[in-house]
Parts: C-alpha cells; structure tokens; sequence
C-alpha cells in the first residue's frame, strides 16, 4: 500500500510537485515561445508556395497553425500534424 501525501502523490515520489511560481514561469515561459514561433508563422505568410514547399509546407498548414488559440505554438500543432500523418 503506497503512502499518499497532501498533494496526491506518492510519498517518496522521485520528482516532488512543482511549486505554484515553477508552474508560473513555466506558463510565461511556453507563452513567448508560443509568440514568438506565431510572429515567424505569420511571415511565412507572404512567402511563395516555392519557398513554403522548399521547407516542407504548404499554404495550409500555415494558415492552420495560425488559425489555432494565442496560447498554442503554431511549430507544435505542425509537428502534431505531421505525427498525426505518419510523416
């Protein structure tokens, strides 16, 4: 029989529960990312369906990955849907 602890996780556990700022900075962190990678997504845009082609996409991905939530990187959902499609 394991022994739980106040949070839920089993005592002895090798990785204790994250603190409430860990968790935040870790939020704030995925954020900038998720505008940063939404900033270069968005000037891929303009770019021709030569150069988009040449990178390994197409006008639709782009305009998916920007289509997703502010919060969602964009480089995340392509890489989701690539897996998703066994490329």
């Amino acid at each position: 029989m394991d022994m739980i602890t106040y949070a839920g996780h089993a005592a002895g556990a090798l990785h204790p529960p994250r603190t409430f700022r860990d968790r935040l900075t870790h939020l704030f962190v995925r954020l900038a990312r998720a505008r940063r990678a939404r900033r270069d997504f968005k000037s891929l845009r303009g770019a021709s369906d030569h150069l988009l082609a040449d990178i390994g996409l197409n006008r639709s991905q782009v305009d998916s990955a920007l289509a997703s939530p502010f919060w969602v990187n964009p480089s995340d959902r392509i890489a989701l849907s690539r897996h998703r499609r066994g490329r």
